[in-house]
């Protein structure tokens, strides 16, 4: 027993800092007898992740006297003065008269109740401790019956985030982003490892490049790095390529398509990027000499904090490009990677003005390009109709629905007065990159992906919600193509939400609005015409010439 003036003299003696792992000594005769607790009982290396020791533990904590324990849970436990000795050491030896002070007295009740709980409590986190990395110990001071029974926090014992950790947690982050996930963020961006670490070409000011010199660099990418370059007075963008041998090959088909383009195009009816010249540097890299153009749709986007265009300047854009996909028709060809990246204005970066934004009640600036003509650039994908078709293509945010679903074409002819009927899995063609078009130029108005998704399922769930219900031919096609996956076994319906991966998909899912609802009353017939380009049956699609002829185009729509 104890009286209670030794007991608030030895709490008044002491303080346990959990911060630095260790007890302190107030008074000043012992200021300086600090303790560090031993690493082997309170370090989570030593304690959860050798196995020998945590069964040793076990069994002791189970069968043996509690004074087998550090005294720090002793003395705060048992406050008798022979105890209160034994304050900030780091072991204390079991004796005779240690035990004969517990037994048949208060005290041996509580200890046998704090050995027990602490047991069990070590054990329930040996359960678990399979999510121990995951929450980065959050769970750890949940699960520990007393203070003194927690690890340390001392800075040298905390787990570093290794490579291994951000990599396989990466995806946390996916929706943090605003826009788009990117690899951007706080944990990816770490996480590059050298053998995916980029090795762009090495330039320097006033080099030449063949006949080119090079004055500034532009962008990099991941098939190469975009230089400035001047001759004869003119400046041209060359992009130089990788010395990889498949983005190489990738650069030589790009530069065919393009002169082949280029050839065609006599009166600029293409809206494409022209291509000057092509060469090889020292037998290394490919270069390829475009004309000089502005920044990128995305990067005014990006610059403007995502506000979105005018739609004046939509309308524009639009028919620009609904005319450049109907020359690309006209050549047999098909893009397959249509996004604001790939759109690159014909103005300068800092040719804009600025001006109110008209959807914004508060009257907030925005920047406007001086003027609105832009250039398909990116052909390094783009393929013939006669040509081998994979079967994915576009980035998935712009990929349209008959490329995850499949599209069957059936056909029907007499053979020996038999009527033979065949189905053919056609798969995407020209109106898939009328699909990528629509989802641009709804990014372009609101300033956000139409569709912020990385799973199948969960994009085609985003796509009724947004435009309307699969048709039943597009559903009854789906069965028997790659898409069979989606598609309910039951029903004729996709199989949604029982097919989500987690609550939060189904949740995403049903935050996405209409097509109506995301543009204003005043631009209706923006939205008519985004819905009339976005059909989810691609036979039932419009051509670009179709397109060109909507209501749309006629009408000079009101800005606010």
């Amino acid at each position: 027993m104890t009286h209670d003036g030794d007991e608030n003299k030895m709490y008044d003696n002491e303080k346990f800092n959990s911060d630095d792992g260790y007890y302190r000594k107030r008074d000043s005769s012992r200021i300086n007898d600090r303790r560090r607790p031993s690493r082997r009982r309170y370090s989570s290396r030593h304690m959860y992740h050798s196995s020998n020791y945590r069964h040793k533990r076990h069994k002791h904590s189970r069968h043996k006297s509690y004074s087998s324990t550090p005294s720090y849970s002793r003395s705060l436990t048992h406050n008798t003065p022979e105890h209160s000795n034994s304050i900030g050491r780091t072991r204390s030896k079991s004796s005779k008269t240690d035990r004969e002070s517990y037994s048949g007295s208060d005290s041996d009740r509580n200890h046998r109740r704090y050995s027990r709980s602490s047991s069990v409590n070590r054990r329930r986190y040996r359960n678990h401790n399979k999510y121990r990395h995951r929450d980065r110990y959050r769970d750890r001071d949940r699960r520990y019956s007393r203070r003194s029974h927690r690890p340390s926090r001392r800075r040298k014992y905390r787990r570093s985030y290794t490579l291994s950790y951000r990599t396989k947690y990466s995806h946390r982050d996916k929706y943090i982003n605003r826009h788009r996930y990117s690899n951007r963020d706080k944990y990816t961006d770490r996480a590059k490892s050298p053998k995916d670490e980029i090795i762009h070409f090495k330039w320097d000011k006033g080099m030449n490049l063949s006949e080119y010199v090079v004055l500034n660099k532009v962008s990099d990418g991941t098939f190469g790095r975009v230089l400035l370059c001047e001759k004869a007075g003119k400046q041209f963008a060359v992009k130089v390529v990788r010395d990889v041998d498949k983005y190489t090959q990738s650069a030589k088909i790009e530069a065919d398509i393009l002169l082949d383009i280029k050839n065609s195009d006599v009166n600029s009816e293409s809206h494409c990027v022209i291509l000057h010249d092509n060469f090889m540097y020292r037998n290394r890299n490919m270069c390829l000499v475009f004309e000089k153009l502005g920044p990128s749709l995305y990067e005014f986007l990006e610059k403007n904090d995502f506000k979105g265009f005018f739609i004046s300047d939509i309308q524009n854009m639009a028919y620009q490009l609904l005319k450049g996909l109907s020359f690309l028709k006209k050549k047999r060809l098909v893009h397959t990677d249509i996004k604001p990246e790939n759109i690159l204005l014909v103005c300068g970066k800092d040719d804009f003005i600025e001006v109110p934004f008209p959807r914004s009640h508060t009257g907030m600036m925005t920047k406007r390009p001086a003027m609105s003509d832009i250039k398909l650039i990116d052909f390094g994908s783009a393929i013939y109709e006669d040509e081998y078709h994979s079967s994915i293509i576009n980035t998935r945010q712009y990929r349209a629905p008959e490329v995850i679903l499949g599209n069957n074409l059936y056909l029907s002819f007499m053979l020996n007065e038999i009527r033979v009927t065949i189905c053919v899995d056609i798969g995407w063609s020209y109106s898939s990159d009328l699909w990528s078009l629509g989802c641009t130029l709804m990014e372009l108005y609101t300033g956000h992906l139409l569709f912020r998704t990385h799973s199948h399922m969960e994009h085609l769930a985003m796509m009724e919600k947004t435009i309307g219900k699969f048709p039943q031919e597009v559903i009854s096609s789906a069965k028997n193509t790659q898409g069979k996956n989606y598609i309910n076994r039951d029903e004729p319906r996709l199989d949604w939400p029982e097919g989500s991966k987690s609550k939060s998909s189904v949740h995403r899912v049903e935050e996405c609005k209409t097509i109506m609802e995301l543009v204003k009353p005043e631009h209706r017939l923006f939205g008519e015409f985004i819905r009339y380009i976005l059909n989810l049956d691609s036979n039932k699609r419009p051509t670009p010439e179709e397109a060109m002829q909507h209501e749309f185009f006629t009408l000079k729509l009101p800005e606010n």
